[in-house]
C-alpha cells in the first residue's frame, strides 16, 4: 500500500502501525477490508428509521474500528456524533452523519487506490 497516500488522507499509519506490533501486513489486512465494511450502511438504515439505539450502537463500531485503524479524522467525528446521542441531542445529527458518510467514502477510496 502507498503510505504517502495513507497518510495523505488523515491516516495516523504510523500510531496504527504501532498497535499492530508493527506488523505492517497485518495492518494493512484489516485497513484493505474497510472499504466492505457493514457499519456504515447499517448506521444510514438505522438514521432513516429513527432508531437511535442502533444508531449508537453501529456508529460506535466505526469509531472503535477507525480508531484502532487510525483513520484519525473518522474518529473523530464519530465520537461526536456518539457524544451527541448519549447526550439525546438531534441537532445536527443528519448533518454530522453526512459529514462522516462523505470522509467515510472518501478515506475508502483512497484505501481502494493505495
Amino acid at each position: 500500500m502507498d503510505e504517502n497516500a495513507l497518510r495523505a488522507a488523515g491516516i495516523d499509519y504510523d500510531a496504527a502501525l504501532a498497535r499492530f506490533m508493527g506488523k505492517q501486513a497485518i495492518y494493512e489486512k484489516y485497513l484493505r477490508k474497510l472499504p466492505e465494511d457493514a457499519h456504515m450502511d447499517a448506521a444510514w438504515a438505522a438514521l432513516e428509521q429513527q432508531d437511535e439505539a442502533e444508531l449508537l450502537e453501529q456508529v460506535h463500531a466505526i469509531k472503535g474500528l477507525t480508531g484502532t485503524l487510525g483513520i484519525t479524522g473518522l474518529f473523530e467525528q464519530s465520537a461526536a456524533i456518539v457524544a451527541l446521542l448519549r447526550a439525546g441531542t438531534r441537532e445536527e445529527l443528519q448533518e454530522k452523519m453526512t459529514s462522516l458518510k462523505q470522509e467515510w467514502d472518501r478515506v475508502c477510496e483512497t484505501i481502494r487506490q493505495a
